[in-house]
Formats: structure tokens, sequence, C-alpha cells
């Protein structure tokens, strides 16, 4: 695993670089009274880090691609997001607690929020909706495990599920197109774990993945002022 120093120096290097990459795209508001103002968005790194509600599930943290809609004026308007994260998960089988596996969820949120600015500082609050692709590897001793108590494994699978998650964050503009940020975030979903044991029991139940996300970032972004008429 790659050490917290060399992943903020990824993180440092990759910001840095993805000036190149940044998007000229220009969002301009048709209402009068914010036609003064343009938005872009930037790009760069960061790192996540997830503490699940479940007491199944593991701390992780990880190496994440950040994106910020840069604003010049306080308002409401939608925003969207993209969150891939995978967690391992145990599970007692007999007298023991055991691996059960990891689940990769890849989730992909719409929503509404509002942002404040003062000065270099942003913050802002977010509300999301959306829908998680999950999908989950076993562990090579789960099946073992339950063998021992016999009751032959014949596969465990996780459905796809909905999600909710509420959002802060806060931005500092260290210079025009670079920014730092934190955000704090809570993801609500519950999938569906499917385990098939021998002569075709099937058991069902919900697995809790609800997990707080810390993350702080740095990205880069093009944008500039709309000029006065």
């Amino acid at each position: 695993m790659v050490n917290s120093s060399t992943r903020l120096i990824q993180v440092f290097c990759l910001s840095i670089g993805a000036l190149a990459f940044a998007s000229d795209m220009r969002a301009q508001t048709p209402n009068d009274t914010l036609d003064s103002a343009v938005a872009h968005v930037g790009v760069g790194a960061g790192i996540n880090f997830y503490h699940p509600r479940s007491s199944e599930a593991d701390s992780s943290e990880g190496f994440v691609f950040a994106y910020r809609w840069h604003a010049f004026h306080s308002s409401w308007g939608p925003t969207f997001g993209l969150d891939w994260h995978t967690t391992d998960f145990h599970q007692i089988v007999g007298p023991s607690d055991v691996p059960l596996g990891s689940l990769r969820m890849r989730a992909l949120y719409g929503g509404y929020g509002y942002t404040k600015r003062l000065g270099r500082f942003t913050a802002s609050g977010n509300i999301f909706g959306g829908y998680a692709f999950n999908s989950l590897t076993v562990d090579s001793g789960f099946g073992p495990a339950l063998a021992r108590t016999g009751i032959p494994l014949v596969g465990v699978g996780v459905n796809d599920s909905g999600i909710v998650k509420p959002e802060v964050a806060v931005w500092y503009d260290v210079f025009r197109h670079v920014g730092v940020g934190v955000s704090a975030a809570y993801l609500y979903t519950r999938p569906e774990e499917t385990m098939t044991t021998g002569n075709n029991v099937v058991q069902v139940r919900r697995l809790n993945a609800d997990t707080w996300e810390f993350a702080v970032g740095v990205t880069v972004g093009v944008w500039k002022k709309k000029q006065q008429q």
C-alpha cells in the first residue's frame, strides 16, 4: 500500500498536471442578476477516507479524481457526482468472524445545492440521489469457513441499489485557477446480498453499506469573469 506521504506527492503532481486537461466549458446563466459571472469546472486529485457505519465493514482510503464547479457568485443550482470505491466486509460464520469479500460500488448521482462565496472561500451544501452499480468479490477463505460448519457454499452476490448522499464542502482559492478543498458526506445505500448454499438454499439480507466519507483535494481549472458591457 502506498504510504500517506507518497499519496500527497501524487495528489500534488497530478493536480498540477490536470491543468492541461482542464475543461474550457462555460456555463452562462440567463438570469440578468447572475449575468455578471460565469462558472467553470476544475479537475484534479485527492484522497478519500471511508468510515462505514456497519461493524461488518472495514474503513478504507483511496486516491480519487477530484472535480469542482467553480463559481464567482452565491446561488442555488443543480450538481452531479461520481462515487467509485471498494469496501471489505466480514461476517460471522459459526464461532468465527471471517472475511466475506469486497463490495465494489460505482455510483452515479445528481442533486441540488447551495453555494456561498466569501472572498477566497466557497462553502456549499448539496443533497444527491442516484444509483449504484455493485459487485461482490468473495474472499477465498469464506467458502471453506462455511464448509467447516457443514454448509457448502454455491455463491454469493449483491444487486444494484439506490443511494442518497448529503454533502458539505469548503474550498479555498490559493490562486485564481488553483483551489484546495475538504468535504464531508454520508452515503446511504443498502444493496441486497443473496447467498446460495447446498441444495439450492437461498438466504437474502440487506447489506448495510452506509459510510461516512471525508475528502481532501486539489483542483485546477480555467475560468474568467465575464466582461461587463
